[in-house]
């Protein structure tokens, strides 16, 4: 019987439930999914979509390393919305969150769609508990500190309630616009490395 094989190692909530649930996608029914993952909060997440799909894992442990393996794929997923089974550990909670901005606009769509998303999305941030530790900008992302940005007002706003603002400066060079960034402290990637790294979850729109 042929084998697929998810290597979750080394990753948090939801990346291990994502790779799964797009592994269960391209499963075919003469074929074995075997899941790696050696985080037990991770190994949970992913056993209850699993088992809220109807689908009941064979689960082994072996040094720290869970194993979990799927005979044959569904004919289609009950649930699957996999991002919501993410709970994080008591650990991870603990932990500042980072919104990580990679583009000006919001999603795949027409691009004035996507201006309107983003726009909806930077004014909400305010609104929710907790608020993220930092937001992260790079790639067209930066586009969004400059002078003529539909959501500077916001992000100032924001900075003041003590959100940190790192924007990539490699980004800001390949635009030319470092002399009109308006919000933020241009950064280098060993600092925005040490933020992602330092968070407890990490949140791309």
């Amino acid at each position: 019987m042929n084998e697929m094989t998810v290597d979750a190692l080394g990753q948090v909530c939801p990346k291990p439930l994502i790779l799964t649930k797009q592994a269960l996608k391209n499963l075919q029914k003469d074929q074995t999914l075997k899941v790696l993952i050696d985080n037990d909060t991770s190994k949970k997440n992913v056993e209850r979509f699993l088992i809220d799909n109807g689908i009941h894992p064979a689960i082994t442990s072996s040094s720290g390393v869970f194993t979990l393996i799927i005979n044959g794929a569904p004919e289609q997923l009950i649930r699957p919305d996999a991002e919501t089974f993410c709970e994080v550990s008591s650990e991870q909670s603990i932990r500042p969150h980072v919104i990580l901005i990679k583009n000006d606009k919001m999603g795949n769509g027409p691009d004035e769609l996507g201006t309107i998303l983003i726009k909806a999305f930077v004014n909400t941030i305010k609104e929710v508990s907790p608020l993220p530790d930092a937001m992260v900008f790079y790639t067209n992302g930066v586009l969004l500190t400059i002078d003529e940005s539909p959501v500077l007002g916001a992000l100032h706003e924001l900075e003041k309630k003590g959100i940190r603002m790192l924007v990539c400066g490699t980004c800001a060079d390949y635009f030319q616009i470092k002399g009109r960034i308006r919000v933020g402290i241009i950064s280098n990637m060993y600092t925005i490395l040490e933020t992602l790294t330092g968070a407890g979850r990490i949140l791309v729109p």
